[in-house]
């Protein structure tokens, strides 16, 4: 595995298949029916296999649909969904497309677990890593990395809800 390749990732090195060779060895390339051509000829040269969703990201994650209040770069506020969240980041649902911004702190407001529990707003700050067009949401999805909670407590809450 190369050291370019994201973590969890699986690279197949094939041999170089030129289109001499397979103009040489395929009667497709003649115009004729009968394939015969190995497998390992029309392997690309490199493949890179993702495992898992969002292949880099290897830490446990959990789907969830709560609201989300985004303040954007301090001064722009929009209402979303979390996707997926782990204890690093998480997935952010909106109709605004954060592609040209970097800072956005968060409350993520948690419904109540229990009948006796209230609501749960965690406030944590982060990083906008990437977006784009979501067309099966007909929205944006962005990922976004924890960079600070603002209260420890709330970093331990997570952490509770996640294992």
């Amino acid at each position: 595995m190369s050291d370019d390749n994201p973590p969890n990732s699986t690279t197949v090195n094939a041999p170089e298949l030129l289109l001499n060779d397979v103009e040489a060895t395929s009667p497709i390339a003649k115009g004729g029916s009968d394939v015969s051509i190995p497998v390992a000829e029309i392997t690309p040269i490199a493949t890179t296999i993702i495992k898992g969703h969002q292949g880099a990201r290897n830490e446990p994650h959990r789907h969830f649909k709560w609201h989300v209040e985004a303040l954007v770069d301090g001064h722009d506020m929009y209402q979303g969904i979390v996707k997926n969240i782990s204890m690093k980041g998480l997935d952010l649902v909106l109709d605004h497309n954060l592609q040209n911004s970097k800072l956005i702190k968060l409350h993520i407001h948690i419904p109540a677990l229990g009948i006796s529990d209230s609501p749960h707003v965690l406030e944590v700050s982060g990083a906008i890593t990437s977006t784009v067009y979501a067309t099966d949401e007909d929205s944006f999805r962005s990922g976004i990395s924890f960079v600070k909670f603002t209260l420890d407590s709330d970093q331990t809450y997570l952490q509770s809800l996640l294992s």
